[in-house]
């Protein structure tokens, strides 16, 4: 499955000791299914996948909201190259790819620093698209915003 990803730094007031590294990732497909039952809403594959596998609702993109998303167990997103980040668990392989051309200033320095970094992930989200901002807003509205902390750093275990 085609995924992309886009780094970012949240941070209170814009206060460098509150700073948060992020990694949002979304995937070129959506997946929705549902029942027959004529009041049954669809579900969406990929996010409730996601949630029984350790990712949590977002409810606020409030830095202290990132810091609390529960820790994903065995998961580790070492830097793989100049801007390139693998993530995922021994075994399993979650996003291994670019963090594209727009990656902040401190962004690596604060992951190093905290020694893990937050992964959102968005179903039906354009990172391609000038209204990012809007559109993860739109999806923490809908439930489609999904936090977890990663461990980060260091060079991929062989």
């Amino acid at each position: 499955m085609t995924a992309w990803a886009s780094p970012g730094l949240l941070s209170a007031d814009d206060d460098p000791a509150t700073a948060i590294a992020y990694v949002t990732v979304t995937f070129a497909v959506t997946v929705e299914t549902g029942d027959p039952h004529p009041a049954a809403e669809p579900v969406d594959a990929i996010t409730a996948a996601l949630l029984g596998r350790g990712f949590a609702m977002l409810t606020s993109m409030d830095p202290g909201a990132l810091r609390a998303a529960p820790v994903l167990p065995g998961w580790f997103g070492p830097i793989t190259g100049e801007d390139r980040i693998r993530l995922g668990a021994p075994g399993e392989q979650f996003y291994d790819g670019d963090l594209g051309a727009a990656v902040p200033a401190r962004w690596h320095s604060t992951a190093l620093s905290r020694g893990w970094l937050v992964v959102l992930v968005a179903t039906r989200l354009d990172l391609h698209r000038d209204d990012r901002a809007d559109q993860a807003h739109s999806a923490l509205h809908d439930g489609r915003l999904l936090p977890a902390r990663s461990r980060y750093g260091g060079s991929p275990v062989p």
